[in-house]
């Protein structure tokens, strides 16, 4: 197996286990790297630190599969690691939800694959050349542990390039559906598995939806539903929190008829009003019409992909929360999100406060959130903790 010894002082943060090794970390090769090859990590003094897989081209070289010498990357190791990971998501997963991240990258280490879970389905994404040459083992292993009906490969983010890899989509294994009906916190969804955005559901929300519906919704409330791809904060309103309207908006049109069946699913879609249009425009008409909400949610898509445009994203999300704030009654609940990992915590505090600023609207926070539990972030790497969320309450005062 091929040996990489890194530089002096770089194996600190390896010790601490950090899954990535950079390029500029490394000192020297035992011969020369194949693309996507499984290697050994050595120190500059030759002693063992861990094992990945390798791209020499890539900026993030190495990404580490294991820690422990003795420990082989080969089918069997393919069946702990998603054993462990179904074992966690076993225990933190409610009984009322058929849908859940199995397999979260580096923070199940397993770089490079993304696998989710849907009502006996699996839809796979890998994202680096290492992971696709081990991905016939990693579905083998997968059919192993999880004994799904099907799985389908969605693997089409633009990172893929990056690693030299096509965009693809396809089934690998068994009979997929086109759709697919989960349950999420005891709500039906009508899921697109294929042809659908991402794996065909954001499952990472599913704690901040039952958040928003119990503690941001009261019967009868009017609901604004922002970006609203499948509904998902929008029915769970109505449904837990018996919201009178929902309004919710999407640019997509496939979006918004996947939403309009699933408020029929669950049989409330009488009280729904689904909205297509860019988000900006319409939320700055219907702040000029003078409309009025109880409760707001605003979950943009990552408008901050890369360093070089977070001010760009930041006038984006405040013209957003601005527009929002000024339709927000006095005592009203608004939710905010980003899931751009550029756009930090403090970034979101920063901006939703200038926001308030601006529009002089009393609020205090109750919450700050982030992804749901099967989504975990790993500690050494703060881009991993890429959705936030920030739930406030408007003060009940008028303010001329």
């Amino acid at each position: 197996m091929l040996q990489v010894s890194i530089k002096k002082g770089k194996e600190k943060r390896i010790k601490g286990f950090h899954p990535w090794i950079y390029k500029n970390d490394i000192l020297s090769y035992s011969r020369r790297p194949r693309p996507g090859e499984l290697c050994i990590v050595r120190d500059y003094r030759g002693a063992f630190l861990a094992k990945g897989y390798i791209n020499p081209d890539s900026y993030i070289a190495i990404r580490l599969l294991t820690f422990r010498k003795e420990e082989e990357i080969d089918y069997s190791f393919f069946v702990r690691r998603i054993s462990e990971a179904l074992a966690y998501r076993k225990e933190i997963v409610p009984e009322n939800c058929t849908a859940f991240r199995l397999i979260h990258s580096e923070a199940d280490y397993l770089p490079g694959l993304i696998v989710d879970y849907y009502d006996g389905y699996l839809v796979v994404q890998v994202t680096t050349l290492g992971m696709e040459i081990l991905k016939e083992t990693v579905v083998r292993a997968l059919v192993e542990v999880v004994k799904p009906k099907g799985i389908y490969e969605k693997s089409t983010v633009q990172t893929r390039e990056l690693e030299g890899l096509p965009l693809v989509e396809q089934p690998l294994y068994g009979d997929i559906p086109e759709k697919v009906v989960i349950l999420e916190n005891g709500i039906k969804f009508n899921v697109q598995i294929v042809g659908g955005q991402k794996t065909g559901y954001f499952l990472d929300q599913r704690e901040n939806k039952l958040l928003f519906a119990k503690e941001f919704v009261d019967e009868g409330d009017r609901v604004l539903d922002a970006f609203c791809h499948l509904g998902g904060f929008g029915i769970h309103a109505a449904v837990i929190g018996k919201a009178g309207e929902v309004v919710a908006l999407d640019s997509s049109q496939l979006a918004l008829d996947l939403a309009r069946e699933n408020a029929e699913l669950n049989g409330v879609a009488d009280r729904f009003k689904f909205v297509k249009g860019d988000a900006f425009k319409l939320l700055k008409s219907m702040a000029e019409r003078g409309e009025k909400f109880d409760s707001i949610v605003i979950d943009p898509p990552a408008f901050a992909k890369s360093r070089k445009v977070v001010e760009q994203a930041k006038r984006g999300y405040k013209e957003l929360f601005l527009r929002g704030l000024k339709m927000l009654k006095p005592g009203g609940k608004i939710v905010v999100c980003s899931c751009s990992h550029h756009i930090t915590p403090p970034i979101l505090e920063e901006i939703l406060t200038s926001a308030a600023f601006d529009t002089r609207t009393p609020l205090k926070v109750l919450y700050t959130t982030y992804q749901a539990k099967d989504h975990p972030f790993v500690l050494q790497i703060p881009e991993s903790r890429y959705l936030k969320c920030i739930f406030a309450r408007r003060f009940p005062w008028e303010i001329k």
